[in-house]
């Protein structure tokens, strides 16, 4: 008896849209890219129920004869390649010629087409298994498919289809998607009878640049203002070139829902594309959280493979990692050089989560008889060390003393976030605008010796409110200058007594790795068992640090990178040396320290958020501390 049988199509159809049709989201995602295709310059998508009990998607593009319009249901059919090459060299959004077949296989299928400039055009309705039916169809030119019921005749497929909110927001997230690719075409998505996202052609849009243009699009699809407030990036390489809106460092998500990533004008969720973003945002963003962002990337398509996923979400791209770097590098230099840093009204510095209470002359140069600065309370017990060095190893200069190459990769770390030490470095800026007047600002005292109140400006000017995160603030400046010149960790200070540090065996291991690069730091230290460190000397800047929490840190930041990653690892333990050196939460600043710090601040490159991404100061305007008080 034979066993081996051929398949009949119906069968062949229903397991390809396995493949091609896990979910409502995946039947619209091909019939809008279809659309685009044929050059639609309006695209409706109208469904009910999250898409499950219906999706229609209509579109004024070319159309098809009655013949295309039948051989587009056989499967394999397309009209975008021809030839193995054309595969490399794909300028549509679909081509696998699937799409019709599968969908079609699994609901209550209609087509209804007319080629433009023709009168009439026919209606194709086929029910899963049976048979195709035709009548003509009166329209004038475009192409509608309707799809009900779907998975109605594979009940284990539908009973694993989601709620149909969850199902509507993939389809809502999907034609954002492709409305912020494809700003030339309006978009109109309905759900349930009720209009949800509409992106259309503004008739001055022509008139616009690219980034004005990107700039409505985005306000349109993401709804409100949200594209004016968002930092424009270019980027340009010899492999290709990049536009992007991205968000300032503070607005920030949970998840990478609202990363919109497009190669070649094709939506891509690819991780890889995704972490060069992060890398870009290095420093700048708090871990396990996520930039809003809208990037373009145009490439040679020979460069690219589209054909390495069922449903189109991946590419492989060759020179993956320079152009990976050409983004991470574009995306830093926009977040160090935009400017939302220089405007106290943009809405991370003057949207308050919380609230904060607060005369006084200007603390960075004011008369020295003033009684404001003067009279702020202080504790008995003395400033630590940091404060009482802060002069002499701020007053250093700030570049590099000549050539080492590990300074040298650290600068270059600096200007772009990214970890490999191979990278190329972006040309040095000059110190952009001060997005705070700090020799203008009216010190008030603090709340909690944690948050630094200071007033700017006057009534009949516009008053605003100032609030500063003492730690993260001076954290951050100490970084900068960690940066700029490492020498400020070779000074040592021995300790009176050498201090036994119990870490864990796997801690210890780490450590001991980084032996080598902790000495040229200004550490002393061994390894006396496969559990315990000895610390003989540490650097000066970190006298007054707990050095058991100091090097526990180090070793669990240094776990989570390759131990070949240099210049990551440096910025990892800078970053940590800079927490522990700086001020604390509930120390008391008296009114020379504070001089010197703002001073210091006047003097660093950026210093809108620490080194881990955490939010230095927030802005009040007095309009919005009126209506605290029902004004």
């Amino acid at each position: 008896m034979d066993r081996i049988q051929l398949l009949d199509d119906n069968l062949i159809n229903k397991i390809a849209a396995g493949e091609v049709v896990e979910r409502p989201c995946s039947v619209v995602k091909e019939l809008v890219e279809n659309a685009i295709d044929a050059g639609a310059s309006r695209i409706t998508v109208d469904i009910q129920d999250g898409g499950k009990k219906r999706i229609l998607v209509s579109d004024n593009g070319c159309g098809m004869s009655l013949a295309d319009a039948k051989k587009s249901l056989l499967r394999h059919a397309t009209s975008k390649i021809k030839t193995a090459e054309d595969l490399f060299n794909l300028s549509t959004m679909g081509f696998r010629g699937e799409a019709l077949a599968s969908i079609s296989a699994v609901c209550r299928f209609t087509l209804m087409t007319c080629e433009q400039g023709q009168n009439e055009g026919v209606r194709l309705q086929i029910n899963g298994d049976s048979d195709m039916v035709s009548a003509p169809w009166q329209s004038s030119g475009g192409t509608t498919i309707i799809c009900d019921e779907l998975f109605y005749n594979i009940p284990v497929r539908k009973k694993f289809l989601k709620a149909s909110g969850s199902e509507y927001a993939a389809i809502l997230e999907l034609l954002q998607a492709l409305a912020l690719s494809n700003p030339k075409i309006d978009f109109t998505l309905i759900h349930n009878g009720k209009e949800t996202l509409r992106a259309t052609i503004t008739p001055e849009a022509g008139q616009d640049t690219a980034e004005k243009r990107l700039r409505k699009r985005f306000s349109q699809v993401m709804k409100g203002d949200a594209g004016l407030d968002m930092i424009y990036v270019e980027g340009e390489s010899q492999w290709g070139n990049m536009t992007a809106l991205i968000s300032a460092p503070g607005v920030e998500r949970a998840s990478s829902k609202d990363m919109f990533l497009f190669v070649n004008g094709r939506w891509i969720k690819d991780k890889s594309l995704r972490f060069a973003v992060l890398r870009g945002y290095h420093s700048h963003l708090l871990r396990g959280r996520y930039p809003v962002a809208a990037l373009f990337l145009t490439i040679d398509s020979s460069l690219v493979d589209a054909n390495v996923h069922p449903a189109k979400t991946e590419v492989r791209l060759q020179y993956a990692s320079e152009i990976h770097n050409m983004m991470a590098h574009a995306v830093r230099a926009g977040i160090r050089k935009g400017e939302w840093a220089a405007s106290p009204s943009h809405p991370v510095f003057a949207q308050p989560r919380g609230s904060f209470v607060g005369q006084s002359e200007e603390v960075s140069g004011g008369s020295a008889e003033s009684n404001h600065v003067s009279s702020v309370t202080r504790n008995e017990r003395p400033s630590q060390a940091i404060w009482r060095d802060v002069t002499p190893r701020f007053s250093q200069t700030r570049s590099l003393s000549g050539g080492a190459e590990q300074e040298s990769q650290l600068t270059n770390y600096a200007q772009t976030g990214l970890y490999s030490s191979t990278e190329p470095a972006l040309t040095p800026e000059s110190k952009s605008e001060p997005g705070v007047p700090w020799r203008e600002l009216r010190y008030f005292g603090s709340v909690a010796d944690c948050y630094l109140l200071f007033g700017h400006g006057e009534r009949a000017s516009g008053a605003r409110l100032l609030v500063v995160d003492q730690h993260a603030f001076h954290e951050r400046i100490i970084y900068e200058r960690l940066v700029r010149n490492q020498n400020l960790l070779k000074s040592s200070q021995a300790l009176l007594v050498p201090e036994c540090v119990h870490l864990g065996p796997k801690a210890t291991a780490t450590i001991k790795d980084l032996i080598p690069t902790l000495s040229s730091n200004g550490f002393v230290l061994d390894v006396i068992d496969d559990s315990n460190v000895e610390v003989r000397a540490v650097p000066v800047l970190l006298a007054k640090s707990d050095v058991a929490t100091l090097l526990e840190t180090i070793a669990e930041q240094s776990s989570k990178l390759p131990m070949y990653d240099n210049v990551g690892l440096l910025h990892d333990h800078l970053a940590t040396f800079a927490c522990h050196a700086a001020v604390r939460a509930g120390e008391t600043i008296g009114p020379d320290e504070l001089k010197i710090l703002l001073n210091e601040a006047d003097d660093v490159d950026f210093y809108h958020n620490c080194p881990h991404g955490r939010r230095v100061m927030r802005w009040w305007e007095e309009s919005q501390i009126a209506r605290w008080f029902d004004r």
